[in-house]
Parts: C-alpha cells; structure tokens; sequence
C-alpha cells in the first residue's frame, strides 16, 4: 500500500489546501499553525481515517509532513 499519497491528500483535505503545496519541508506547527493538541488531534484522525498506526514514541518527533512519511518509506520500498 502506498501510504505516502494517502497521508498527503488526507492533509490537503483537512487544510483545505492543494496536495501540490503541501512538501516533506511542511513543518505542522511553523506552515500549519497547529499546537500540540492539535497535532495530537491530526494525528489520531488521520490513524482512523486511513487505517494506520503512528508508533506513540515516535509522534512526539514529528515535526513535518517528511517526518511522517519518513515512518512509512520502509513499507513502502521495493523488495
């Protein structure tokens, strides 16, 4: 499954944003504007929307949209 995709057009979808303007560099609390809580709250819908599970001791280091793609390139690299 190529989880990437899926994760951007979740964001672009809840910031109302073109998928295109969204990049690895894209810091949740500088570009965003979220707080803690509020990534906290992206956080847990983008696990119920997409099916997936954030590792709890990662979610504190992710700080940009790379940062979390980064915790699915491995699933996503070809055998």
């Amino acid at each position: 499954m190529q989880v990437a995709p899926a994760i951007i057009q979740f964001l672009a979808n809840e910031f109302q944003l073109n998928p295109d303007h969204l990049n690895p560099d894209t810091s949740f609390v500088a570009d965003l504007g979220l707080s803690p809580e509020q990534i906290a709250d992206l956080f847990q819908r983008l696990q119920e929307s997409l099916g997936i599970i954030l590792p709890e001791d990662k979610i504190q280091n992710l700080t940009t949209i790379g940062n979390l793609l980064e915790l699915f390139e491995e699933d996503d690299a070809p055998l």
